[in-house]
């Protein structure tokens, strides 16, 4: 380990908690595998998290518009009160819609011990979604966005990316495994969050290069139809604007070697 690398784990370890994970993230250096070069062709992603019934909503406004989301799943909550169950997570898949991966039980992954830990709970969450006819992920949304430089390495052999709810519009370049997210309806925080904001979002990356995925939380309290109805204008305006909506298997598929795998392996 070089001399600011030193450095900057020593500041690192001082921060609390969340603030020492982004700035992890921030001040070392990318290793090849988190390396994501962002292809010339835009797209607009929508990510629901939890996999609460609300999603339906979200559901009904993407097939509306012809298009696909993607839908994050916690297995331990699948079937509870107010969330969706195996049958509907089922006929969401088979209508063309992205399953991903939120954890086996919904803790953040700093949370586990090690490596060893986290990885016994990813396969074990993972086998149950296989064995329930949803195939096999091959995107991980973070619980609560937690990550850190040994939980992205742990994850790297599991997906092919990973996103975080960290504010990005990813642009040129990424992390891989610490792909960023826009808040839209619910958790927006101090964002501004009107229509023309969100629609100069999409008019930035109509130049190219961008990869702006929406993350959506339709069950929380924030999150209206007023939201499911601005989401179908998005939608709309995107794809005038050449911008294409896809989820994020799609686009990793449509745009080819860049974002079809990873660039290396985890060392």
């Amino acid at each position: 380990m070089g001399l600011v690398s030193k450095i900057a784990g020593a500041v690192i370890k001082r921060l609390p908690a969340h603030g020492k994970d982004r700035a992890e993230e921030f001040l070392l250096p990318l290793r090849d595998f988190e390396r994501l070069t962002m292809p010339r062709e835009s797209a607009l992603t929508i990510v629901c998290d939890d996999g609460e019934t609300k999603d339906l909503e979200i559901v009904e406004v993407l097939e509306k518009h012809g298009v696909a989301g993607v839908f994050a799943v916690s297995p331990a909550l699948i079937g509870r009160p107010g969330f969706l169950g195996y049958d509907e997570l089922r006929r969401i898949r088979a209508a063309g819609h992205e399953i991903a991966f939120h954890g086996t039980t919904h803790d953040p992954f700093t949370g586990f011990s090690g490596p060893e830990a986290l990885t016994q709970a990813m396969d074990e969450g993972l086998a149950r979604m296989a064995a329930e006819g949803l195939g096999s992920p091959t995107t991980l949304i973070y619980p609560f966005g937690r990550h850190n430089r040994w939980v992205r390495q742990a994850v790297a052999a599991r997906f092919d990316c990973a996103f975080t709810t960290w504010f990005g519009l990813n642009e040129a370049s990424a992390n891989r495994f610490a792909i960023r997210r826009i808040p839209f309806g619910a958790y927006t925080g101090k964002l501004p969050g009107t229509e023309p904001w969100y629609l100069g979002l999409l008019d930035r990356s109509a130049a190219g290069a961008c990869w702006p995925t929406l993350m959506l939380h339709p069950a929380a309290e924030g999150h209206t139809s007023a939201h499911n109805a601005l989401l179908g204008r998005l939608i709309d305006h995107a794809r005038q604007r050449g911008v294409a909506v896809r989820s994020i298997a799609a686009h990793r598929a449509a745009t080819g070697p860049a974002l079809a795998t990873a660039s290396g392996a985890p060392a």
